[in-house]
């Protein structure tokens, strides 16, 4: 048992540093802290979704919500337009937005990249394979957060577990639209 608690002491410990780094590097990147990094790479993976949408995608109260849209307009990376019936409004990011966007999702994949060690091709296969059966461990819920940072480019929709799951679940998550380079 000790060496389990050793091991995960250890992921514990990495997982903290790696997420410190990407938090503090993205928010540099975009001039705000809090959810707005996640926010501009959720609307422009997923644009003309609502603010309900965006709530529930990076984990934020409505409120808050709000006020990073907020930012997010007044810096020029986010436009919001009448989104059907009543007061919702559908989210876009702008050209301006969707090129920061690309340099956050670049700024994650460097800190990742920068993270681990050099791996083996046989250690790559086998830490992909671990990372995925979390990930599908992780995602038992429907509308899970953690790929409010991903970049859809990267990971296919046929090969990501978060999506496996949440369709096993009955709940698929809508088809995003990758940020261009």
């Amino acid at each position: 048992m000790k060496e389990q608690e050793r091991r995960d002491n250890l992921l514990g410990a990495f997982v903290l540093s790696v997420s410190d780094r990407v938090r503090r590097e993205t928010e540099e990147s975009i001039g705000h802290t809090g959810g707005s990094a996640a926010a501009l790479i959720t609307i422009a993976q997923f644009p003309g979704r609502s603010i309900e949408f965006l709530r529930r995608a990076i984990g934020l109260s409505h409120p808050a919500t709000v006020r990073v849209v907020d930012r997010l307009v007044a810096q020029g990376l986010v436009r919001r337009r009448p989104g059907g019936g009543g007061p919702a409004v559908a989210l876009t990011a702008t050209a301006a937005g969707k090129r920061q966007a690309r340099r956050i999702l670049e700024i994650r994949q460097e800190v990742i990249a920068d993270s681990l060690p050099r791996l083996s091709p046989a250690e790559s296969e086998a830490l992909t394979s671990i990372l995925e059966t979390a990930l599908g461990q992780l995602s038992q819920s429907p509308g899970t957060t953690h790929c409010r940072l991903c970049d859809m480019k990267r990971c296919p929709r046929s090969d990501c577990p978060v999506v496996h799951k949440q369709i096993e679940l009955g709940v698929p998550p809508p088809e995003p639209v990758p940020v261009p380079d």
